[in-house]
């Protein structure tokens, strides 16, 4: 009997016993979701906190970026601020016309300039993948972009007008690459204000797309200055010439262009130029030009000999002081590199359109320690230019 009596009593603490039982599981979820919200908000004000220690969007951030990536923002100030602007000698009237792919105006053909700064990463990915190998090796590399003729040869007036041409502009698409270029392994080089400075001389060429001997001279003046070398005075040099040259664009153009003669210097130092040929061979010259190079279409090949996959110049200078350097260029370096053995006892000229072979591994094993990009700007912004340089390192 005591235990059917007691049976209600024990339900009854059983049922309390179950609510206590409740009541603690719905405290302690309500306790875990308030610190789950607690935990949130600790991470998201942490997460601002970090935020706000970085940099601001006008504040200039001054670490290296990664080596195989190129800098959004150059960390050092551009070679390429403050451009000079060429001021073409200009009557303000005449107008040229299209003949072919060029532009003709004042007896002069203009090769055409179409690519914009966004066409320049391309190649200012290849400099940083090229000098952070030479780096790699104690190799410091330089970049030298050539502006072409129609840049510093043909009045604004004329450029991207109804009445005139569209040609992009050419220290727009420079400043690009250049600032794409890791300043941490490559020192970009500024020629363009030197040109644009002695725009008027007979820098380029009335009928080649090439630069003449004193535009890449002015050129070598701005790399030396640059890099803290004292530059060839052509005063000290025996100027010569060679008369008749008509040139690659003579053939496209249908009007008669003004006359072209090449003009060279012979050094007051001997050279000892090996130049190595397409076909294997080899031989030497005691100068950096084709002294006997007649008039005609191949007259810029009085430079270097034209186009030759690699040359060794040993140059007597006596500001030489057994430094080394190689130049890896297209044509456009032809006219350049004979400069160059004012400030190196040693120059190697490759041109990589022929030459084959690993540059960092020929750098090394010739005791290199400078290297020269040097292009003309097409080049530059050609993609199958730039795939010949990539199989070079």
């Amino acid at each position: 009997m005591d235990n059917f009596e007691n049976q209600p009593s024990r339900n009854t603490r059983r049922r309390k016993k179950s609510q206590k039982q409740a009541s603690r599981k719905k405290l302690m979820t309500a306790l875990l979701a308030i610190i789950g919200i607690l935990l949130i908000i600790f991470i998201a004000l942490w997460c601002r906190s970090c935020r706000s220690e970085q940099p601001a969007d006008n504040v200039e951030n001054t670490s290296l970026p990664e080596a195989t990536q190129p800098p959004t923002e150059p960390p050092t100030k551009s070679v390429m601020e403050n451009t000079v602007r060429p001021a073409v000698t200009d009557d303000g009237q005449s107008v040229g016309q299209m003949e072919g792919s060029v532009y003709v105006w004042n007896q002069q053909a203009f090769e055409l300039f179409y690519g914009d700064p966004d066409m320049a990463q391309p190649y200012a990915e290849f400099i940083n993948t090229a000098s952070q190998k030479l780096a790699a090796n104690g190799i410091k590399t330089f970049s030298i972009i050539v502006p072409n003729h129609v840049e510093f040869g043909l009045p604004d007036r004329l450029k991207n007008t109804d009445e005139g041409i569209t040609t992009l502009s050419q220290a727009e698409y420079i400043a690009a690459a250049y600032g794409g270029m890791n300043p941490e392994f490559s020192a970009p080089i500024n020629v363009y204000n030197k040109l644009a400075e002695h725009c008027n001389e007979y820098i380029y060429f009335n009928s080649d797309h090439h630069w003449t001997g004193l535009g890449a001279y002015y050129a070598y003046t701005a790399f030396a200055e640059q890099t803290g070398l004292q530059p060839l005075s052509l005063t000290e040099c025996t100027e010569k010439s060679v008369d008749g040259f008509t040139g690659s664009l003579s053939s496209i153009a249908e009007s008669e262009l003004k006359e072209d003669s090449v003009h060279y210097w012979q050094f007051p130092y001997a050279v000892n130029n090996t130049i190595y040929t397409t076909d294997g061979g080899s031989y030497e010259l005691d100068s950096c030009y084709s002294e006997g190079m007649e008039s005609g279409s191949g007259t810029y090949s009085l430079f270097l000999e034209g186009d030759n996959p690699l040359e060794v110049i040993r140059s007597e200078s006596p500001v030489g002081n057994g430094q080394k350097v190689a130049i890896v260029h297209e044509s456009y370096g032809n006219a350049f590199t004979p400069y160059l053995t004012y400030n190196f006892s040693e120059v190697y000229s490759i041109d990589f359109r022929s030459w084959e072979g690993n540059l960092a591994e020929f750098c090394q094993e010739k005791g290199i320690a400078n290297v020269i990009f040097l292009n003309g700007v097409m080049s530059s912004a050609t993609q199958i230019q730039i795939d010949a340089m990539q199989s070079i390192i």
